[in-house]
């Protein structure tokens, strides 16, 4: 439309509707949005609109503008890119780091310091594809300025910040921002994965959304050499700092798949207890030493990592619906007996720190030998997550890949979490499906047995 400005946001192009604002508004809309602005509006126009608005002071509505605008551009990239809050600074060759911190953490100072060093990318978000390329978001920077109430935007260029290199810009650091008193110079140490995933998944913005979540984060950590925390007292002594973190060399990827435990039936023990996992939305292994982080996602939607340390891993990839005894055996055979106290009591208790934090649940107790377990095939491959997975029966040469949506794709993700008797597999699905399980029952089980059919699932 006539008089509206295009910009590009994340990759994203945004559409800033004038929508009757008078000239001195519309001027300060352009002005502060000057570096973003796209030469010209893809065919088709552009991916979303946001309306200026209007009343109010003028820096109340830039203000208000920016935010929209960042809302509307993470909001249209959800699930395609990786989108952390932080800053983004480009070196001449496009290498990006990435500074992140939560609100107050100081990148924006950050960013007005070193851009006048490098080229800006954004104070707001930094926005990862699958390739490691990264889009720029060059929105106004919010500034303090005396004697005013209301932040004012100001464009990256008007702060005499730096333009973007041409060409492509990729990720090439990753900088947890440690501002603190008293700090000489800047303080670069390496992070490890296990204990940078809690701020990078809360700095994260629509990570669910993300297919493999912590795999992707794992992936792009690794492609830049590690996460590193950066300890300062004052922003301009991260000049230097800069082409040391993008400089490092990536070592070999430390992330190994993640596989099942192998646990045939279990022999009923003497605790009368089963414990199996509380599927999560995605695992991470992690090495030297055997951890492993998980994703879970609550009712509203958030998610929560918890990496798992000590006899932790090996409880959790045992818990498959057996018995206490049985994880008992697989504690002892990952770490040995334990030295001054008995082994049972020992998985016992964490065991009981594992349901508590909702990392497994019980499961009932064991079933008669007449109740078989559901498994699925070694044989059978599949993909995907609920609300769609797709299965392929790899003994069979002549067989399709089977889609699976909706209830199907949720009775396959409570069959993947581990073997179960009907009754665990319609627990399962009624706790992912908000819905009582006598009504989904004889679904439940009709589906099992059309699994069974087509040699995708056996019970026993």
């Amino acid at each position: 439309m006539p008089g509206n400005l295009v910009i590009d946001a994340l990759g994203v192009r945004v559409g800033i509707v004038r929508d009757g604002l008078d000239g001195d508004s519309w001027a300060a809309v352009e002005a502060a949005w000057q570096d973003a602005r796209t030469d010209a509006a893809p065919v088709g126009g552009p991916h979303v609109e946001v309306v200026a608005g209007a009343g109010g002071s003028i820096r109340a509505l830039l203000s208000s503008l920016s935010q929209r605008v960042t809302l509307a551009a993470i909001e249209a990239q959800r699930g395609r890119l990786w989108m952390l809050h932080a800053a983004g600074i480009a070196l001449p060759d496009g290498r990006v780091v990435a500074l992140v911190g939560p609100s107050g953490r100081g990148k924006t100072t950050a960013s007005r310091v070193l851009g006048e060093a490098y080229g800006y990318v954004s104070d707001e978000t930094v926005a990862i594809d699958a390739e490691g390329r990264v889009h720029p978001y060059r929105k106004p920077l919010s500034i303090i300025e005396p004697g005013e109430s209301d932040k004012a935007q100001r464009a990256p260029s008007a702060l005499g910040l730096g333009s973007l290199p041409d060409g492509e810009l990729r990720l090439a650091g990753i900088l947890l921002l440690d501002r603190r008193e008293g700090v000489d110079g800047a303080v670069v140490s390496d992070v490890d994965l296990g204990d940078a995933l809690e701020e990078l998944v809360a700095q994260s913005s629509y990570l669910p959304n993300l297919p493999a979540p912590l795999r992707t984060i794992a992936a792009h950590v690794a492609s830049v050499g590690g996460v590193r925390r950066v300890s300062y007292a004052d922003a301009a002594a991260l000049v230097a700092a800069i082409p040391e973190v993008a400089a490092v060399s990536p070592p070999s990827p430390q992330v190994s798949k993640s596989v099942s435990s192998g646990h045939g039936p279990v022999a009923a023990g003497t605790s009368g207890r089963r414990l199996c996992r509380v599927p999560p939305l995605d695992e991470l292994p992690l090495a030297d030493p055997d951890r492993l982080a998980l994703l879970h996602i609550d009712a509203d939607h958030a998610g929560t990592v918890r990496v798992l340390a000590g006899i932790a891993p090996a409880l959790w990839r045992a818990a498959d619906g057996v018995e206490l005894d049985a994880l008992v055996d697989a504690a002892v055979s990952a770490h040995g007996v334990p030295e001054g106290t008995d082994a049972a009591t020992a998985v016992a208790s964490a065991a009981d720190e594992l349901v508590a934090a909702g990392v497994l649940k019980e499961s009932g107790p064991v079933h008669a030998p007449d109740s078989p377990l559901w498994r699925i095939h070694d044989d059978v491959a599949w993909t995907g997550e609920s609300p769609r997975v797709v299965v392929l029966a790899l003994a069979n040469p002549t067989a399709s890949p089977l889609a699976l949506e909706g209830s199907a794709a949720l009775i396959w993700t409570a069959l993947a979490a581990g073997p179960g008797c009907s009754d665990d597999i319609v627990a399962r699905v009624a706790t992912s499906a908000d819905v009582d399980g006598d009504v989904i029952r004889d679904d439940v089980e009709s589906f099992l047995g059309a699994l069974r059919d087509q040699e995708l699932v056996f019970a026993g």
